[in-house]
């Protein structure tokens, strides 16, 4: 048993709810006891469209607001902004909380999709517009050392992590993995510490990451989540209310999630069975190095024979995909023979479909007009893709395979929500209730909102950056 310190003081004392009498007879929204003196005394209250626009306060203890602020008055010059960054919320999921009446301060959630495959340091590096990490995970092969190299250690100390030096609340790493023990607690404790960063700070932008989100998405689900944002919209009214709406709140998520419970797939058995020898370097046109480390919907692999090893994966039952580059091109395989190819030129994009349709693409670009020799462009491809089964796959899929990390595996696998892969003894210490990785929508489609003002409807995560300094008027992430 051990102890869980999360600290003396309780810095987010917001009320959870809002009092419906003293709501009524200001028609307010909502109306609050922030100071605990047993009297509504913060109200807020929403334009036609039903978004929050006003706060107002009670300063004569009749229970009646005396001062309305117009939270839209003060534009994002005159205010500071708070970033908050959570792990694995999917888009569908916030957008009915959203519709539901939570989180009603922001303008509506924007569909993001992230790169693929759906890992939190490759999407952190799109938002954030920073380098590229050293691999998909903390654990990778390394081929010109032809061994593997990191994994817990790595993590811990953040070698795959560059962006968190952009951040200014991110727990210590050691609590990661508490975060997947104990996730509620490590949430709240997260929570506590990041108002405490804001009020102690004099930056005009707070980035603050949450990362037992993660925890609370993958053994709890949309029952975890759901708590979640309730305690964030607790967290966003407290500064709203401290702040008198001075500040403007951006909140988003990394990836998607599958929101499917999993069981481990059996590839280790699968590929053995199949004459491959599992190692820890390339000796042997048969070796094949596995990489176990996070508990995902996706999986990659190094060997000396791509191709063939991706054949004998998508004859894996789980395995939905299996990609790998070919000089110039990259070859995707799905079960019963499907076989595509897909080129890259400028920007733009080609499929060939090979042998029947591993990402289902036909009839969604016979509504396209290419060019003549078959290319679509990315923004296009996006607008076409935002809610197929597969977004934007041929971007995502190139990007994977050629200069997302630096150590690029030579296949990686895209798994059936309902199966994940990964470390055997990280297996036997987490309910997999969700969690994420692989290329499908839900995995791979997040959101992001903010109080500044809306944002385009779908982006890419690597629009973020660009989308956010239109709407603030200032670089992103700021670097005061």
């Amino acid at each position: 048993m051990f102890c869980l310190p999360c600290g003396c003081q309780k810095p987010l004392h917001f009320p959870a709810d809002s009092l419906a009498g003293p709501a009524k007879a200001a028609g307010a929204f909502a109306a609050y006891d922030a100071n605990r003196d047993g009297v509504a005394d913060y109200f807020t209250f929403v334009d036609p469209n039903g978004r929050i626009n006003r706060i107002g306060y009670d300063t004569s203890a009749d229970g009646l607001p005396d001062q309305i602020l117009d939270l839209d008055a003060a534009g994002p010059d005159r205010c500071r902004h708070l970033l908050i960054i959570l792990d694995g919320f999917g888009y569908d999921f916030v957008k009915r909380h959203y519709d539901a009446g939570g989180l009603r301060m922001f303008h509506p959630p924007s569909r993001v999709v992230a790169p693929y495959p759906t890992l939190t340091d490759m999407c952190m590096e799109d938002i954030l517009g920073y380098i590229p990490c050293r691999a998909f995970e903390a654990k990778y092969f390394d081929p010109r050392a032809n061994k593997l190299r990191g994994g817990s250690w790595d993590y811990i100390a953040g070698r795959n992590q560059p962006y968190n030096r952009l951040l200014h609340y991110r727990a210590n790493l050691i609590w990661d993995a508490i975060g997947y023990i104990a996730p509620r607690r490590v949430f709240r404790k997260e929570v506590n510490d990041a108002v405490r960063v804001f009020n102690k700070s004099s930056s005009r932008e707070i980035r603050a990451y949450f990362v037992s989100s993660a925890g609370i998405s993958t053994q709890d689900g949309e029952i975890g989540q759901e708590r979640a944002l309730r305690l964030i919209e607790r967290l966003v009214n407290q500064v709203l209310w401290q702040t008198r709406g001075l500040t403007k709140v951006t909140l988003l998520s990394d990836h998607g999630h599958s929101y499917t419970p999993a069981t481990r797939i059996p590839l280790d058995d699968h590929l053995a069975a199949r004459g491959w020898r599992l190692s820890n370097s390339l000796r042997s046109p048969r070796d094949v190095v596995c990489i176990r480390f996070g508990l995902e919907t996706y999986a990659s692999f190094c060997t000396r024979r791509p191709d063939e090893l991706a054949e004998d994966l998508v004859a894996c039952q789980g395995v939905e995909l299996a990609s790998f580059p070919e000089k110039d091109r990259v070859v995707v395989l799905a079960p019963g023979g499907a076989r595509a190819a897909i080129s890259q030129r400028a920007g733009r994009y080609k499929y060939q479909a090979l042998q029947g349709d591993p990402l289902r693409l036909k009839e969604v670009l016979a509504s396209l007009q290419g060019d003549s020799e078959g290319f679509y462009g990315a923004d296009e491809l996006l607008s076409a893709t935002g809610t197929h089964v597969y977004p934007a796959p041929l971007e995502r899929l190139w990007r994977a395979h050629f200069g997302l990390v630096e150590n690029t595996p030579d296949v990686i696998a895209s798994l059936e929500d309902r199966y994940y892969f990964g470390s055997q003894a990280f297996a036997g210490a987490v309910k997999v209730a969700s969690t994420h990785g692989g290329l499908n929508y839900r995995n791979s489609v997040t959101f992001i909102m903010s109080t500044a003002g809306p944002l385009p409807a779908l982006m890419r995560s690597s629009d973020i950056p660009a989308n956010m300094q239109r709407l603030t008027g200032r670089p992103w992430p700021s670097r005061d």
